[in-house]
């Protein structure tokens, strides 16, 4: 009987400490976002003394703080990383990544993310995010993939994540006739839609939540049913799948 006791006295110690190391690294990855208009004036002097060509562009400047006081600074389609020292801002190292479009609000091309993601506590990713639209009659669809790249300490940058599904919204008409403008209760469309909230767990893991939802008209004809759900999936950074285990129909990259 001590000796039951005692081994679960230790199981439960090592379950505790478990999770409580977990907690730790979750709390220390944090996923934090580029802002507008976070820079001081003396900040942005000593920032475009050393990127002249950055301040130069009409793309505003975003920037944010990670844990150790280094400056990370987001502009179009570059991104640099300043230390703090005696003297002011210092450059400490630059990544310029080619885009196809880098206009975020536009309805295709691509974008980087505004946020800077914590593979361990010293090294870093971006996701650059390739957006796509349709339109057909009386609905369309906008669709997001992302790719995920390390910031390397050379200057370069390491695709390890390609063509993930980021979100998407869908719509198709529903409504074709007057009866059934009536009966529809004001919904006409059959709707869908996917998005995607990352979670880092601990260093070189990442929990991928795709939540996914259908709302379908009460006149649709499509034959589906009204549906929410939701899948966590784990993602090993240093083998990751070519593709996240989600059913295709939350997969929807346009009919072309």
């Amino acid at each position: 009987m001590l000796n039951n006791k005692i081994y679960l006295s230790g199981l439960i110690l090592t379950i505790s400490l478990s999770c409580f190391n977990t907690s730790i690294f979750a709390a220390s990855l944090q996923i934090l976002e580029f802002k507008k208009a976070q820079l001081s004036q003396i900040e942005q002097k000593q920032i475009c003394e050393q990127l002249s060509d950055v301040c130069q562009q009409q793309t505003p400047l975003r920037s944010l703080k990670t844990a150790d006081q280094k400056l990370w600074l987001l502009s179009g389609d570059q991104i640099a990383q300043f230390y703090p020292s005696a003297n002011g801002l210092k450059l400490k190292n630059k990544w310029h990544v080619g885009l196809a479009n880098d206009e975020e609000n536009t309805s295709d091309g691509q974008f980087i993310f505004p946020k800077l993601f914590p593979m361990t506590e010293s090294r870093y990713a971006i996701a650059i995010i390739e957006r796509s639209s349709e339109m057909y009659s009386g609905g369309g669809a906008g669709m997001e993939r992302a790719s995920f790249y390390e910031l390397k300490e050379s200057g370069q940058t390491h695709r390890f994540l390609e063509n993930y599904p980021f979100s998407f919204n869908r719509m198709i008409r529903a409504c074709f006739s007057e009866q059934e403008y009536k009966s529809s209760q004001g919904k006409c469309h059959d709707e869908d839609r996917l998005s995607l909230d990352i979670r880092p767990i601990k260093p070189m893991l990442w929990q991928f939540r795709y939540r996914y939802s259908l709302d379908v008209s009460p006149v649709s004809d499509s034959g589906e049913k009204s549906f929410k759900g939701s899948r966590n999936l784990n993602i090993d950074l240093n083998k990751a799948p070519q593709q996240p285990n989600i059913p295709a129909n939350w997969d929807y990259q346009g009919q072309g």
